[in-house]
């Protein structure tokens, strides 16, 4: 595999929210089934299929996997830490900044610690905006919109296999 390091945006792309943005519920949630969390208001959030298995097949191969999401920094990691997504990720970037910076700062974290200099086409990046897709391929990544160029995240496990 050429791709070094992996980052997922989170909302509809990981999963699906009932009010737009994972920030937007309240703790305490509820696992109401294994990929379904729910708030005491009736708000929830939902694992799209797949993605456990998706990042257990990333893990085998040894890659950096990392997140890049507008959201708030807190609740976001309850949520992923609720769906056992939270271990082995590299330094997840949840605020505001663009989608392009996020990444150049995983690459950075990556370099200082690791010493380990990732190129823009070592990097794999899925999100379901396009408005975040062209700046990260334009920026040399290899940057696939969900829902249009992979449309699940076990036909993606099958193309990097």
């Amino acid at each position: 595999m050429h791709y070094k390091l992996f980052v997922f945006d989170l909302d509809e792309t990981l999963w699906t929210v009932s009010e737009g943005l994972c920030s937007m519920l309240k703790p305490p949630f509820n696992m109401t089934a294994p990929d379904r969390l729910e708030t005491n208001e009736g708000f929830w959030i939902e694992l799209k299929p797949g993605v456990h298995k998706l990042f257990d097949f990333l893990k085998e191969q040894e890659v950096y996997i990392s997140l890049a999401s507008r959201n708030d920094h807190k609740p976001t990691m309850e949520i992923l830490s609720a769906f056992g997504l939270s271990d082995g990720l590299t330094y997840p970037q949840i605020g505001w900044k663009a989608k392009e910076d996020m990444l150049k700062i995983i690459l950075r974290r990556i370099k200082k610690r690791d010493k380990v200099t990732i190129k823009p086409e070592e990097v794999f990046f899925l999100d379901d905006w396009p408005d975040n897709i062209q700046p990260v391929r334009k920026w040399g990544a290899t940057a696939l919109l969900y829902g249009q160029d992979v449309l699940s995240h076990d036909e993606l496990v099958s193309m990097l296999q």
